[in-house]
């Protein structure tokens, strides 16, 4: 199909598709076939798009679906910061799409979704392909609920339209590239994540908020302590025990 007038910024290239598995899938197909990075892939639909954790991720009419293939030049431990880059990206874009001023209601939560009013907005799926002999490849996909969001979730979704905001696919697109691309600047392959990392909670939810974090197995909870110099989760129990949080879903109470 035609492509759309997006403009992007300089350095990367577009593929569009009416309709596809998922975008992540793509993307990552790609790299296997030795797609260099600044690659945005946009799918109008999902067949089976995905979240976090294996789970799925309903693909509504007229909501955006896009990734962007990365080929990070840093350390793989490094890789996992590069959610917390697109949240910034995807909190910022849609942040300068309201004629008012919409950053009030706007919050990020670790480690991928974006709220508004507490209510799942967008989120963040990355994923990475490692091959022998070259750069490994990154996925950075996003969800963002522009004309509708699903009903049964095991989080509360919303989406922009129905609090008075109009936008295409199109021109969120545009804007998640621009923001992408600064706030990958910024993080210039992990020597910058200090600074991303103090965007990110001045973006976050409240400082002292209370969660519950749940695990596999088990659940926790406390009041949010930030985020320590590696981008982990701070839980602050109520014996004031500081708690490491690498993976889990959170729930703010």
């Amino acid at each position: 199909m035609s492509t759309p007038d997006v403009l992007l910024p300089a350095g990367y290239r577009l593929c569009v598709h009416e309709t596809l598995d998922s975008t992540n899938s793509e993307a990552l197909r790609r790299a296997g076939a030795g797609e260099e990075g600044g690659l945005w892939v946009w799918a109008h639909s999902q067949r089976t798009g995905r979240g976090r954790l294996g789970r799925r991720w309903v693909s509504l009419a007229g909501n955006l679906f896009a990734t962007l293939l990365l080929r990070p030049n840093c350390r793989q431990m490094h890789m996992a910061q590069l959610s917390l880059v697109a949240g910034l990206a995807l909190h910022d874009a849609v942040a300068g799409l309201a004629e008012r001023d919409i950053l009030p209601h706007l919050a990020l939560k670790w480690p991928n979704d974006l709220l508004h009013d507490g209510m799942k907005l967008g989120g963040v799926l990355l994923e990475s392909k490692l091959s022998a002999g070259s750069v490994p490849a990154v996925a950075m996909g996003v969800g963002v609920n522009l004309a509708a969001h699903p009903d049964v979730t095991d989080y509360p979704a919303t989406d922009l339209a129905r609090h008075g905001i109009s936008a295409t696919p199109a021109r969120v697109l545009e804007g998640l590239a621009a923001a992408c691309d600064e706030w990958l600047g910024v993080w210039n392959d992990g020597s910058g994540f200090a600074h991303i990392r103090e965007a990110w909670m001045a973006r976050s939810l409240p400082a002292n908020a209370p969660l519950q974090v749940k695990l596999t197995d088990s659940a926790s909870r406390g009041i949010y302590g930030g985020l320590d110099e590696d981008g982990a989760l701070i839980l602050i129990l109520d014996d004031g025990t500081k708690k490491r949080i690498t993976t889990g879903d959170v729930f703010p109470l």
